[in-house]
């Protein structure tokens, strides 16, 4: 029954986490997720850990500007997406992070 904000979470952390590490354990739990629960569960499961992976998450403004774009294609995490860059991002302690 939450198989969607689980989702959401993991791919909102994997996105827009500030620490490199925290986006990458994300990333493998939604990996995982995919895994045990299966793709029908988990919208886009696949085409998104193919875009978000190891690598490309290493690169926080590759994966603020590009990777969420990629992955905000999919109608389910495009409303989730927005609202978190709006009412968390927006707002961030790090100017940083506010200014991705």
């Amino acid at each position: 029954p939450h198989v969607k904000e689980l989702s959401e979470a993991l791919v909102l952390a994997s996105l827009f986490d500030r620490e490199v590490n925290c986006r990458r354990a994300s990333s493998a739990a939604f990996q995982e997720s995919v895994g045990r629960q299966g793709a029908d569960n988990f919208k886009h499961g696949i085409a998104i850990l193919t875009t978000a992976d190891y690598y490309s998450l290493g690169n926080r403004s590759d994966s603020f500007l590009n990777l969420a774009l990629d992955i905000a294609k999919f109608e389910e995490y495009q409303t989730p997406i927005i609202r978190h860059l709006a009412d968390v991002k927006l707002l961030h302690w790090d100017i940083e992070i506010r200014v991705l």
